[in-house]
């Protein structure tokens, strides 16, 4: 079937073969599993951030409490 326009004439397809379809399926599946990989990488790349910010969280932690420690000044008043 032919669109008759002015400035841009278009051409469509009247029928569509097995091929055609095919195609179509195959391109909605793929950007179908790219939008699902996408967001299972977006979502493991949030928890590996969430990782990182609690093991620096327990390594501060962990440093403060050591330093309490290292103070022995303080712990000559109880002795």
């Amino acid at each position: 079937m032919i669109i008759l326009d002015k400035w841009y004439p278009l051409v469509e397809p009247t029928k569509t073969n097995i091929r055609t379809l095919a195609l179509k399926q195959a391109v909605e599946r793929a950007q179908e599993e790219y939008r699902q990989a996408l967001k299972a990488h977006k979502i493991s790349t949030a928890h590996h951030e969430f990782d990182v910010e609690l093991y620096n969280k327990r390594a501060t932690q962990n440093t403060i409490e050591l330093e309490m420690f290292g103070d022995r000044k303080r712990f000559q008043i109880f002795v």
